[in-house]
Protein backbone atom coordinates (compact mmCIF):
# COMPACT_ATOMS: atom_id res chain seq x y z
CA UNK A 1 0.00 0.00 0.00
CA UNK A 2 2.72 2.29 0.83
CA UNK A 3 4.41 1.88 -2.87
CA UNK A 4 0.63 3.14 -4.04
CA UNK A 5 0.87 5.92 -2.10
CA UNK A 6 4.23 7.31 -3.02
CA UNK A 7 3.34 6.49 -6.42
CA UNK A 8 0.80 8.66 -6.52
CA UNK A 9 2.78 11.27 -4.37
CA UNK A 10 5.59 11.07 -7.29
CA UNK A 11 2.29 11.80 -10.16
CA UNK A 12 0.78 14.28 -8.04
CA UNK A 13 4.26 16.55 -7.54
CA UNK A 14 4.89 16.92 -11.30
CA UNK A 15 3.74 19.77 -13.12
CA UNK A 16 0.89 18.49 -15.92
CA UNK A 17 2.18 17.94 -19.49
CA UNK A 18 0.65 20.59 -21.94
CA UNK A 19 -2.27 19.28 -24.08
CA UNK A 20 -1.16 19.04 -27.75
CA UNK A 21 -3.53 21.72 -28.62
CA UNK A 22 -1.68 24.20 -25.58
CA UNK A 23 1.62 23.63 -26.76
CA UNK A 24 3.13 27.33 -27.90
CA UNK A 25 0.15 29.15 -25.42
CA UNK A 26 1.14 30.95 -22.45
CA UNK A 27 -1.03 29.45 -19.50
CA UNK A 28 -2.56 33.18 -17.36
CA UNK A 29 -3.94 33.38 -14.27
CA UNK A 30 -6.89 36.07 -14.93
CA UNK A 31 -7.05 38.69 -11.43
CA UNK A 32 -9.86 40.77 -11.35
CA UNK A 33 -9.67 44.44 -10.05
CA UNK A 34 -12.86 45.88 -9.82
CA UNK A 35 -14.82 45.47 -13.25
CA UNK A 36 -11.06 45.64 -14.90
CA UNK A 37 -9.44 42.05 -15.88
CA UNK A 38 -5.48 41.62 -15.67
CA UNK A 39 -3.73 38.71 -16.38
CA UNK A 40 -0.32 36.79 -14.68
CA UNK A 41 1.69 34.59 -15.85
CA UNK A 42 0.87 30.88 -14.50
CA UNK A 43 4.30 30.29 -14.00
CA UNK A 44 5.21 33.18 -11.65
CA UNK A 45 1.76 31.90 -9.40
CA UNK A 46 3.42 30.26 -6.38
CA UNK A 47 0.26 30.19 -4.11
CA UNK A 48 -3.13 31.34 -4.07
CA UNK A 49 -4.03 32.35 -0.55
CA UNK A 50 -7.16 32.55 1.36
CA UNK A 51 -9.08 35.61 2.11
CA UNK A 52 -6.22 37.32 4.49
CA UNK A 53 -5.85 40.64 5.98
CA UNK A 54 -2.44 42.13 5.64
CA UNK A 55 -0.58 44.29 8.65
CA UNK A 56 -0.16 48.00 8.00
CA UNK A 57 3.82 48.65 8.08
CA UNK A 58 4.02 52.35 9.30
CA UNK A 59 5.97 54.51 7.06
CA UNK A 60 5.71 52.08 4.34
CA UNK A 61 5.24 53.28 0.46
CA UNK A 62 1.50 53.79 -0.12
CA UNK A 63 1.70 50.79 -2.92
CA UNK A 64 1.96 48.39 -0.17
CA UNK A 65 -0.95 46.83 1.82
CA UNK A 66 1.12 45.61 4.43
CA UNK A 67 3.03 42.09 5.14
CA UNK A 68 1.41 38.77 5.84
CA UNK A 69 2.65 35.17 7.43
CA UNK A 70 2.49 32.66 4.96
CA UNK A 71 3.90 29.23 6.36
CA UNK A 72 5.98 31.11 8.90
CA UNK A 73 7.74 33.48 6.26
CA UNK A 74 7.30 37.46 6.49
CA UNK A 75 6.27 38.55 2.67
CA UNK A 76 5.35 41.92 1.72
CA UNK A 77 2.38 42.38 0.22
CA UNK A 78 1.43 45.16 -3.07
CA UNK A 79 -2.04 46.43 -3.67
CA UNK A 80 -2.75 45.90 -7.34
CA UNK A 81 -5.35 48.96 -7.11
CA UNK A 82 -2.50 51.47 -5.76
CA UNK A 83 0.34 50.01 -7.97
CA UNK A 84 -1.72 50.99 -10.71
CA UNK A 85 -3.08 54.22 -9.87
CA UNK A 86 -6.69 53.31 -9.98
CA UNK A 87 -9.31 54.55 -7.90
CA UNK A 88 -8.99 53.40 -3.95
CA UNK A 89 -11.69 51.37 -2.57
CA UNK A 90 -12.63 51.77 1.42
CA UNK A 91 -12.62 48.38 2.31
CA UNK A 92 -11.23 46.80 5.55
CA UNK A 93 -12.58 43.40 5.26
CA UNK A 94 -9.66 40.79 4.41
CA UNK A 95 -9.28 40.35 0.73
CA UNK A 96 -7.71 38.07 -1.89
CA UNK A 97 -3.84 37.77 -2.43
CA UNK A 98 -2.06 35.78 -4.58
CA UNK A 99 1.64 34.92 -3.84
CA UNK A 100 4.29 35.83 -6.66
CA UNK A 101 7.17 34.11 -7.13
CA UNK A 102 10.37 34.80 -9.90
CA UNK A 103 14.14 34.52 -9.68
CA UNK A 104 14.39 33.91 -5.78
CA UNK A 105 11.93 36.62 -4.67
CA UNK A 106 8.16 36.83 -3.25
CA UNK A 107 5.87 39.00 -2.45
CA UNK A 108 2.03 38.90 -2.25
CA UNK A 109 -0.57 40.87 -4.78
CA UNK A 110 -3.61 42.12 -3.55
CA UNK A 111 -6.13 41.55 -5.80
CA UNK A 112 -10.37 41.43 -5.71
CA UNK A 113 -11.07 38.36 -7.04
CA UNK A 114 -9.32 35.04 -9.16
CA UNK A 115 -11.33 34.77 -12.02
CA UNK A 116 -9.63 31.23 -13.93
CA UNK A 117 -7.09 30.22 -16.07
CA UNK A 118 -6.82 31.13 -19.66
CA UNK A 119 -4.18 29.83 -22.58
CA UNK A 120 -3.28 32.49 -24.83
CA UNK A 121 -0.89 31.76 -27.67
CA UNK A 122 1.01 34.40 -29.44
CA UNK A 123 -1.40 35.67 -32.61
CA UNK A 124 -3.62 37.02 -28.90
CA UNK A 125 -1.15 39.29 -27.64
CA UNK A 126 0.23 42.66 -28.43
CA UNK A 127 2.73 44.99 -26.96
CA UNK A 128 1.54 47.65 -24.21
CA UNK A 129 1.68 50.69 -26.30
CA UNK A 130 -0.28 48.73 -28.65
CA UNK A 131 -3.31 49.05 -26.77
CA UNK A 132 -6.50 52.12 -26.88
CA UNK A 133 -5.15 55.59 -25.39
CA UNK A 134 -7.40 56.16 -22.75
CA UNK A 135 -6.11 52.89 -20.95
CA UNK A 136 -2.49 53.16 -21.89
CA UNK A 137 -2.58 56.86 -20.18
CA UNK A 138 -4.15 55.72 -16.72
CA UNK A 139 -1.87 52.84 -16.39
CA UNK A 140 1.71 52.65 -15.55
CA UNK A 141 3.38 51.07 -18.57
CA UNK A 142 6.43 49.40 -16.80
CA UNK A 143 3.38 47.01 -14.95
CA UNK A 144 2.18 46.26 -18.45
CA UNK A 145 3.98 43.81 -20.86
CA UNK A 146 1.51 42.67 -23.29
CA UNK A 147 -2.12 43.03 -23.64
CA UNK A 148 -4.42 40.38 -25.32
CA UNK A 149 -6.95 40.33 -27.13
CA UNK A 150 -10.47 40.87 -25.10
CA UNK A 151 -9.04 43.81 -23.29
CA UNK A 152 -6.98 41.69 -20.66
CA UNK A 153 -3.59 43.27 -19.29
CA UNK A 154 -0.78 41.19 -18.58
CA UNK A 155 0.84 42.25 -15.25
CA UNK A 156 5.22 41.97 -15.27
CA UNK A 157 6.31 39.87 -12.61
CA UNK A 158 9.76 41.61 -12.89
CA UNK A 159 8.37 44.95 -12.71
CA UNK A 160 5.97 44.15 -9.94
CA UNK A 161 8.56 42.07 -7.90
CA UNK A 162 11.06 45.16 -8.52
CA UNK A 163 8.92 47.43 -6.29
CA UNK A 164 10.44 45.41 -3.30
CA UNK A 165 14.04 47.59 -4.14
CA UNK A 166 12.26 51.16 -3.74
Amino acid sequence: MEAVWRERAGRLSQRPDFAEGEKGKLPVMVLGIGKERYGVDLPDVAEVLPLVRATPVPGAALVFAGVINVHGEIRPVFDLRRLLGMEMVQNAAPSRVILLRKAGREAGLQIDSVEQIVWIGPGDLESAEDGDAASSQRIPSKYIKRTAKGLLRLLSTEAVLGGLNT
